[in-house]
C-alpha cells in the first residue's frame, strides 16, 4: 500500500482512459449522445484530480524507487508531472476549439490522447531501459492511430503507414541496442547504468549501442535531425 501511495497519479489517468472507453460504449450500447463539451468538462474534471493526485505525492527532497527499483520517484519528477498535466490542460483547451471548426472524432481522439499521456508519464517515472521503451511503443501506437484518425484523407493515412514501418524498423534498432547494453553491462537498471558507463570504463560497442539507442528514440519521438 506504500507503494501504491506514490503511483495514485498514474492510476487516476488510467482510470480516466478506462472511463472514457466505458462512456464510448454506453453510448453506443443505449443509444446515447454527448456533446463535445460534455466529454471536454469530463476531461477536465479528471485532470483537476489529477493535479490534486500530484500535489501530495511526496513530501521532502528525497528519491524513492518502488517495485523492485522499475519506478523511480522524487520532488523533481513530481514537478514534471505537475507541469505536463498544466500543458495537457491547454492542449485539451486548444482540441476543444478546434473542433469547432473541424469535427473530429472526439471520443477516440479523447482515448488516444489520455493514453498517450498515460505512456509519458510512466516514462518518466521508469527507472528500467526496457520498460522505457516498451511505454514509448504505446506511445507511438497512438500517434499512429492520430495521424491516420481521418479516414477521408489520402496523405494522413499514408504518413501513417510510413510511420509505421519506419518506426518498426526503429523499434528493431532500439531492442537491438538494449540487449547489447545488456549483454556487455549485465543491467538496464538507470541507476545502475549511470554507474557503469563512466568515461574510463565503456567500449567501443557499448559507444555504439549506445548512439543507435539515442537515434531511435529520437526517431520516434520526431526530434531533430529525425524530425522530417
Amino acid at each position: 500500500m506504500h507503494n501504491l501511495f506514490y503511483i495514485k497519479f498514474e492510476f487516476v489517468l488510467l482510470f480516466c482512459v478506462c472511463y472514457i472507453i466505458f462512456l464510448h460504449l454506453c453510448m453506443k450500447f443505449f443509444k446515447l449522445k454527448l456533446t463535445t463539451l460534455d466529454f471536454m468538462l469530463i476531461s477536465f474534471l479528471f485532470l483537476m484530480l489529477l493535479l490534486r493526485c500530484s500535489l501530495d505525492d511526496l513530501d521532502g527532497n528525497f528519491t524513492v524507487y518502488l517495485f523492485n527499483n522499475f519506478i523511480i520517484y522524487n520532488d523533481f519528477i513530481k514537478l514534471f508531472k505537475i507541469l505536463m498535466t498544466l500543458f495537457f490542460f491547454i492542449y485539451l483547451i486548444v482540441i476543444y476549439n478546434f473542433n469547432i471548426i473541424v469535427k473530429i472524432p472526439i471520443v477516440e481522439y479523447l482515448i488516444l490522447i489520455f493514453l498517450c499521456f498515460f505512456s509519458l508519464i510512466m516514462i518518466i517515472i521508469s527507472n528500467h531501459l526496457f520498460v522505457i521503451f516498451l511505454f514509448l511503443e504505446i506511445v507511438n501506437i497512438c500517434l499512429y492511430c492520430l495521424i491516420g484518425l481521418n479516414k477521408n484523407s489520402n496523405k494522413g493515412i499514408e504518413a501513417a503507414y510510413k510511420y509505421f514501418i519506419q518506426s518498426s524498423f526503429a523499434t528493431i534498432m532500439g531492442f537491438f541496442s538494449i540487449s547489447l547494453i545488456y549483454l556487455f553491462t549485465g543491467t538496464l537498471y538507470l541507476n545502475e547504468l549511470v554507474i557503469l558507463l563512466n568515461e574510463s570504463n565503456i567500449t567501443l560497442i557499448l559507444q555504439f549501442s549506445l548512439y543507435v539507442l539515442i537515434s531511435a528514440v529520437f526517431f520516434k519521438l520526431g526530434l531533430f535531425p529525425l524530425h522530417s
